[in-house]
């Protein structure tokens, strides 16, 4: 779990957003989400830390603003 939020705040510092953002455009989180991971107090499952990789790969070669790009990617590899 260390390594994902080390993966997340990475990727969000390079792109200029929140974590709170990311997980919101990504995997459509609630706004407590990432604090909640971060506190231990939740944790996601495999599909969602797939997912939000995913989402994070197909951003991360231009940090989208809106990362509407990423998440038709992802969209459409899952089809």
């Amino acid at each position: 779990m260390e390594q994902l939020i080390s993966d997340i705040e990475a990727h969000c510092t390079a792109c200029g957003i929140s974590p709170q953002k990311l997980l919101r455009e990504a995997i459509n989180a609630k706004w407590g989400q990432w604090q909640d991971w971060k506190d231990g107090k939740s944790s996601p499952t495999m599909k969602v830390v797939d997912r939000l990789r995913a989402f994070m790969a197909a951003s991360s070669g231009a940090c989208v603003a809106d990362h509407d790009q990423a998440l038709l990617q992802i969209e459409g590899d899952a089809a």
